[in-house]
């Protein structure tokens, strides 16, 4: 019944919102950091993970990121709750380089080794179910060094122990970040959302490149892009 009524809540909020781009804009990283109600089943994560978007959908993309990354509906829909490092699991990772940031274009040459060692990154995460928060358990975090490919410029997220562990996310989001490949990845799905589906070579080359030159310049900021 919950998830019933947050399901009506939402639609609510996009029929009756003022003149703004805020819902239209929820609605598109809500189809991009994609969740299921079904799998997911908490309702407080579920509204928290709207929440998340809404607080971010118009910010920094980077910080929609890192947030998304460690939001409790995320970590268990892409079970990264369950990453330790005794038995690291790819799901979001996986999904963090192929339909989050860098894509799977034909610029887009991320490996297998930059998914295993992203996965490493973000062993521990656990949640708080009292506070609908993430933590990192130390224990069950990877605190060696993870290295990654010459897509990524050969980078290595330096492994941290105790509470440092946190850190590695940080450094991984700037690897990321720092391929090209991301901020066009983003700006062909923002031109397919707003403006025509077909991205042909012309478009390539006359707004998707110099738009993603302004995404990066900007920091990353959706706002000034859109």
């Amino acid at each position: 019944k919950r998830i019933a009524s947050y399901k009506a809540w939402w639609v609510g909020m996009m029929l009756n919102q003022q003149r703004s781009i805020h819902e239209k804009m929820i609605l598109f990283w809500h189809n991009h950091f994609v969740t299921e109600t079904g799998m997911v089943k908490d309702s407080r994560y579920i509204y928290q993970y709207n929440a998340t978007l809404r607080a971010n959908a118009l910010g920094d993309f980077k910080a929609l990121t890192k947030a998304v990354t460690l939001d409790p509906c995320m970590l268990v829909y892409l079970n990264g709750n369950l990453n330790t490092k005794e038995a690291p699991d790819e799901n979001y990772a996986r999904e963090l380089h192929e339909l989050f940031t860098v894509g799977k274009g034909p610029d887009s040459h991320y490996t297998e080794g930059d998914v295993q060692a992203t996965a490493r990154v973000l062993t521990g995460y656990r949640i708080d179910p009292v506070n609908i928060t993430s933590y990192l358990e130390t224990t069950k975090h990877d605190n060696t060094n993870k290295v990654f490919s010459s897509f990524y410029d050969n980078k290595v997220v330096i492994g941290q122990t105790a509470q440092a562990g946190a850190k590695e996310l940080d450094e991984l989001l700037k690897i990321i970040f720092a391929q090209p490949e991301t901020a066009k990845f983003i700006c062909r799905k923002l031109y397919r959302f707003f403006v025509y589906y077909d991205i042909d070579s012309a478009t390539e080359e006359t707004i998707i490149t110099p738009l993603a030159e302004v995404f990066r310049n900007s920091g990353y900021d959706i706002k000034l892009t859109l």
